[in-house]
């Protein structure tokens, strides 16, 4: 789990996710008490304890089973799949994690009293865990959250996809009317920008979304002046309908539709659904533009006659969408960078385009107005490797086993990941855009609830174990399979 989610989790409930992330790390389903111990780092009594609440969990997961008998505990079918399911569990069951919901979108319309009788805490015990709960979310956020309407929203957003919470919404308030207008509103703004999201970029939509009706609901509006975090546009013509429609069905005043109009564009550019030809309507494009056409004389200089021109354009088109992120305002609030997430070595390296890399995040650097910080350099050179590497080494396979690669960062480490499993020899492997009654393997980092079928979850940058993980997956499947023909099959005996 990542650290930076840890404060929104009750400590009991968080040794119990801690245990479930080391029983999903091992190989082995048999665990000593001692091996227990020294991976959760605490006293016997609270081992003890966390095991017993795992194994009362275990009645509401039907799907994985855990024992413990002469201080052995027996764990089977725990997977990363489950893992995301049980933080999701205890972190909806975390008193902070609903205080948090209570106190930056009430959206039951509950007093602090309301609030803390239907709960089952005192005055006292609230206000103890809100602001424990404020002081490791640390006071810069918490401070910018009061002077950004934007940046609360986003730091909202994000907590909120980590934990799916509106994937579990009750279905009274995602069939009320201001959702069903959302819906459509989204379905107007895929229309007129012609986005074709994924699962898990129109998750991302929705929470947004969601997220701005709740914050307006409760009187947090966006301010004139909260410019900071949102891109600056011209009056071009998808610009203007997006505006007269919030006018029509929100009643928006103009300067504030077009403040929710920015807003949301520096959304959708922030998680690279925007296509390429709809990028115009940035006031820096042609900024944009001068950097990627450098970019990409350097690389066709490098690859010289490797790269055919589709190839070319493809790759323009992907540095396009990431310079317009990198020089977006939001990708200086990205409130969760972490090392595991951002850290570019666990990339199928080739060793000849590091100098490659470092040009062109130089280049970036140079237009940029504010300098790029240590951890913002490392993503920069993470997304330039994912469009880099995959076009410096093309794989063509053959079909049958489906896969969805589907990632919450969008089509350049969907790619990237593509690239990966292109490269694995002696695989018949068929990549989809989407899912259907064909998938067979869905890959992604944001576990789906209503999805039935295998899904693998790599919740960051993968690890050499977790291709060979997939490689001895896919060929299992592919065993089961041909025994499945060869049963079936009349040999003539």
């Amino acid at each position: 789990m990542l650290k930076e989610f840890i404060p929104f989790i009750d400590k009991d409930r968080y040794l119990t996710i801690r245990l479930f992330e080391f029983l999903a790390s091992q190989k082995k389903t048999v665990h000593t008490f001692f091996e227990i111990q020294e991976a959760l780092q605490v006293s016997q009594y609270q081992v003890k304890i966390t095991i017993h609440d795992a194994i009362n969990l275990s009645k509401d997961f039907p799907t994985f089973k855990l024992t413990f008998e002469n201080d052995i505990l027996s764990a089977f079918n725990i997977n990363n799949s489950l893992l995301n399911k049980i933080i999701d569990f205890e972190a909806h069951k975390s008193l902070r994690f609903r205080i948090f919901l209570h106190t930056i979108l009430n959206i039951y319309s509950e007093s602090d009293t309301e609030f803390q009788r239907n709960v089952g805490i005192s005055p006292s015990t609230y206000f103890r865990l809100k602001k424990g709960l404020s002081q490791d979310i640390g006071s810069s956020k918490i401070e910018c959250m009061k002077q950004s309407e934007v940046f609360a929203r986003y730091y909202i957003y994000q907590v909120l996809v980590y934990f799916s919470y509106f994937d579990y919404f009750p279905k009274c308030i995602k069939d009320s009317k201001k959702f069903i207008k959302m819906k459509n509103s989204i379905a107007y703004c895929s229309l007129i920008w012609k986005i074709t999201p994924t699962e898990s970029q129109r998750k991302q939509i929705n929470y947004f979304v969601a997220i701005g009706i709740l914050r307006s609901k409760n009187q947090h509006h966006i301010p004139e002046n909260d410019n900071k975090y949102l891109v600056e546009v011209l009056s071009q013509e998808q610009v203007l309908l997006f505006m007269k429609h919030l006018s029509k069905d929100w009643y928006l005043l103009e300067k504030n539709a077009l403040l929710v109009t920015r807003y949301a564009l520096t959304f959708l550019i922030s998680i690279n659904n925007l296509p390429v030809s709809q990028l115009g309507f940035l006031k820096n494009f042609g900024e944009i533009q001068s950097v990627t056409n450098q970019q990409v004389d350097i690389i066709k200089d490098l690859a010289g006659t490797s790269l055919v021109d589709t190839n070319i354009i493809d790759c323009q088109n992907k540095l396009l969408k990431a310079n317009a992120r990198i020089l977006s305002p939001f990708f200086k609030t990205d409130l969760f960078f972490t090392e595991q997430h951002w850290y570019h070595a666990n990339l199928l390296r080739n060793g000849a385009v590091e100098n490659l890399i470092d040009e062109f995040t130089s280049l970036i650097g140079r237009v940029n107005s504010i300098p790029f910080n240590k951890q913002e350099i490392a993503q920069i050179k993470k997304d330039y490797a994912l469009i880099i590497l995959p076009k410096l080494s093309i794989h063509n396979l053959i079909l049958p086993v489906h896969i969805v690669i589907d990632f919450s960062e969008g089509n350049l480490f969907n790619d990237y990941i593509a690239s990966g499993i292109q490269s694995i020899a002696g695989l018949n492997i068929k990549i989809d855009q989407h899912l259907s009654s064909l998938t067979d393997i869905y890959l992604t980092d944001t576990f789906n609830p209503s999805y039935t079928k295998q899904q693998i979850i790599w919740p960051a940058m993968p690890q050499k174990s977790d291709w060979q993980q997939l490689k001895a997956y896919i060929m299992d499947l592919q065993k089961n399979r041909f025994n499945k023909l060869d049963k079936t099959i009349d040999y003539g005996e």
